[in-house]
């Protein structure tokens, strides 16, 4: 007796949303920290650690965001995932932003760490990471600024 098998294909789309905690004007170009910090000033208020990562077209207008939640000491980050999603939006560049909840705006060893992978990651399909800003304190740490992004 032959069993038909049904094999199934995924859709990948994308679809615009708005997203409450972030609210932005399509036309904002993301050229400096400041402007960064100023559009992502809400995670200042979350008790858990978000990233979020803001995927920019050739003239570094905003197309896309991914808001990614963690726990109370650490944001989750899966560098596969925000590959996949900087292709499907068609970004040619990403910045990634997160909180500290502990108030302290410094970078952490595994902040570094995984910037430095997802710059190397992304490379290989020729998107660009312009910048790791953490948000903690008041106050906006920026790696471009501090010299550790690697280009």
């Amino acid at each position: 007796m032959r069993k038909d098998y049904v094999r199934y294909a995924y859709r990948l789309e994308t679809r615009r949303i708005k997203e409450p905690d972030f609210p932005y004007d399509p036309a904002i170009q993301m050229t400096s920290p400041k402007s960064v910090v100023e559009f992502a000033k809400s995670l200042e208020d979350s008790d858990i650690e978000k990233l979020i990562v803001l995927y920019l077209n050739l003239q570094n207008k905003l197309i896309g965001i991914h808001v990614m939640p963690g726990t109370t000491g650490s944001a989750i980050v899966y560098p596969r995932e925000l590959i996949k999603h900087a292709l499907m939006s068609g970004a040619v560049a990403m910045i990634l932003v997160h909180n500290h909840t502990s108030g302290n705006p410094c970078a952490s060893n595994e902040d570094r760490e995984i910037t430095r992978r997802l710059e190397d990651a992304a490379s290989l399909f020729q998107i660009k990471v312009h910048d790791h800003i953490i948000l903690a304190g008041g106050e906006g740490f920026s790696f471009r600024e501090e010299g550790w992004m690697n280009s």
